[in-house]
């Protein structure tokens, strides 16, 4: 399973929480602890209890010690991400028989460009039981959601290039790293993307600059692009990096020249550090995944305003880019080498959209003030 987005999300929010009151007791309830340990170094993905950080982390598939925890501490309060359905054996104890107490369910979506988060944010559900309530709570781009997670590392990253560099420091790969980033002529790309047809991709970086270093991300699409900068006789540096703790990737993202991300969370760190950047979304029926690109590049418009070629041709890019099959990979290539060619001085409008998400806030301390 590749599922960091979802725990990556979880992660964020709970370090941001944390850091904000202290004093709060997070359990958290995860279905994949393998993902969750890739970038959580010290975690441990086999135990169904343990303490991580100030938490209490469970197995969600551990029923016997999560029912155990959840009777003898039972909560007035749960974060329900993604509409992840309930396990049986939390349900079991929200909806037992003769029980009096109210708990509330606050159910944090997915993020989305789209008109309809600013409506259904703070937006009463039902459950079953008048004693258990429901409001959604809306991540997103507008100052009418949640806004997205800033905790104070990634903040202290995005101000500081030297606070980002150290969030590195530890890894073996630093010294590579380190001389790529810090140098005055060297371009710097980060690749993590869904399986796809990255050929397209790779013959415009092979286009673009002599001075290129790559920086590719453990994960479904690694190989595939490797085997293509292999076909395509190695033409630039690359450097394969491992599973970095969260912390970590972000600051790497802070210091790239372009992110070609692909999912919701390292996606809206991307947006948030201000720099360029190519989007896979996570595909799905129907190709709607499409309309959730379109959305995104209908809110970012208005900070291109004064460069409307270069948006117009970002646009083709991340359309094209962001379907199902690669129908037109000479349309492809041609859009990102006039992204690439570009995309420094358009550096100034993405610099505009990050600005402008970071005015709306951090989600986590509205996500505590409605709590309050």
């Amino acid at each position: 399973m590749d599922n960091y987005g979802d725990i990556g999300f979880v992660y964020r929010l709970s370090r941001s929480l944390s850091e904000l009151s202290p004093e709060l007791k997070l359990r958290l309830v995860v279905s994949n602890l393998e993902s969750f340990a890739s970038m959580a170094h010290g975690l441990d993905p086999n135990k169904a209890v343990q303490e991580y950080r100030s938490w209490t982390v469970l197995d969600w598939n551990a029923d016997d010690a999560c029912r155990a925890e959840y009777t003898k501490n039972p909560p007035s309060l749960i974060l329900e991400c993604f509409q992840c359905s309930r396990p049986e054996w939390l349900d079991d104890i929200l909806f037992a028989p003769g029980r009096t107490d109210e708990v509330q369910i606050i159910n944090i979506e997915y993020l989305t460009a789209e008109d309809w988060a600013d409506d259904v944010h703070l937006l009463k559900s039902g459950t079953r039981s008048a004693l258990v309530k429901k409001v959604n709570f809306m991540p997103g781009f507008t100052e009418k959601t949640g806004g997205l997670v800033i905790d104070s590392e990634f903040a202290s990253s995005l101000r500081d290039k030297n606070a980002a560099l150290l969030r590195i420091k530890d890894y073996p790969e630093y010294p590579e790293i380190e001389q790529a980033v810090c140098a005055e002529d060297v371009f710097c790309v980060s690749l993590f993307t869904y399986k796809r047809d990255l050929s397209p991709i790779v013959r415009a970086l092979k286009k673009y600059h002599n001075k290129l270093c790559v920086f590719v991300a453990p994960g479904l699409s690694r190989d595939m692009f490797l085997d293509e900068w292999k076909k395509e006789g190695e033409p630039f540096k690359i450097i394969q990096l491992p599973y970095l703790e969260q912390e970590s990737w972000d600051a790497l993202l802070t210091l790239m020249d372009v992110n070609i991300i692909r999912g919701e969370d390292s996606f809206a760190r991307a947006c948030l550090c201000g720099k360029p950047f190519l989007w896979n979304a996570y595909v799905q029926d129907e190709e709607f995944q499409l309309e959730k690109v379109n959305a995104l590049l209908n809110r970012m418009e208005t900070c291109f305003e004064p460069d409307v070629p270069f948006f117009q041709n970002y646009r083709s890019l991340m359309m094209e880019f962001n379907k199902t099959q690669c129908v037109d990979s000479d349309k492809i290539e041609h859009a990102m080498v006039e992204f690439l060619d570009t995309v420094e001085e358009a550096g100034k409008c993405f610099s505009a959209w990050g600005n402008k998400l970071v005015s709306f806030g951090n989600l986590a301390e509205k996500l505590l003030a409605f709590i309050r």
